[in-house]
């Protein structure tokens, strides 16, 4: 299935991400109320293990609630000012050098290559390296236990467009899950908050370009970054 957002307003929605919230912090606080409730009427019949346990879950609900503000907050907190044009080939360079390191000690198979000159692009390097290292942590962690996990990147050039492609050989993404990827704290992985890919299309878009989502289930899903504003032949 393919996944195209429109633009930056769909991740800005503030009706979409109070949702969520609601969603989220309902469910949390729900869970400590019940929690309590509990502990609190059968306080004199539980032993210390019991009470123990309650009290676990209750500060387990409540760590939740402090996850959900540090990913709000990491949200706001990236941005894609001072953008200026550069060498794309150089940022290129270094980026796969920097993954090829992080690949080896996850004993993850890196294949890649590139069909770009001297180009130019308008851009803020620290946060297109951000968006780009979101898109890979998402396809790292959908190789953890596949056989053979292996990640290609690619970068081209398509005229007045950059294209930079990551693809990796997980179990995909399911058709229903799709047109919520880049809804912020949409996450099917236990432990995440699900802000990788709303932060990555928030700081592209910010660089007038774009992102596309790919993927079938059980054979990869393959991410593809575009960027405008390309100069060629600059002296």
């Amino acid at each position: 299935m393919h996944l195209r957002p429109d633009n930056i307003e769909m991740i800005d929605n503030l009706e979409q991400i109070l949702s969520t919230l609601r969603h989220e912090l309902g469910n949390s606080v729900n869970s400590i109320k019940v929690t309590l409730d509990v502990l609190q009427q059968n306080y004199d019949d539980f032993d210390d293990e019991k009470v123990k346990h309650y009290l676990k879950r209750s500060s387990e609900a409540i760590a939740r609630q402090q996850k959900l503000i540090e990913a709000m907050k990491s949200y706001g907190k990236f941005n894609a000012t001072m953008q200026q044009e550069f060498a794309f080939l150089n940022f290129w360079n270094r980026l796969i050098s920097a993954t090829e390191n992080r690949l080896r000690d996850k004993q993850i198979q890196f294949q890649y290559n590139h069909e770009i000159g001297s180009c130019f692009v308008h851009a803020n390097e620290i946060a297109l390296h951000q968006a780009i290292d979101n898109l890979l942590d998402n396809a790292i962690e959908a190789l953890e236990n596949r056989m053979n996990p292996t990640i290609e990147m690619k970068a081209l050039d398509k005229g007045d467009r950059l294209f930079i492609m990551i693809k990796d050989n997980g179990p995909g993404i399911k058709e229903q899950d799709m047109p919520k990827i880049f809804t912020p704290l949409f996450s099917n992985k236990p432990g995440k908050m699900g802000m990788g890919l709303p932060i990555a299309l928030k700081l592209v878009s910010r660089m007038n370009g774009s992102i596309e989502i790919d993927s079938t289930v059980n054979q990869g899903t393959e991410a593809k970054l575009w960027l405008k504003q390309i100069i060629y032949n600059k002296q």
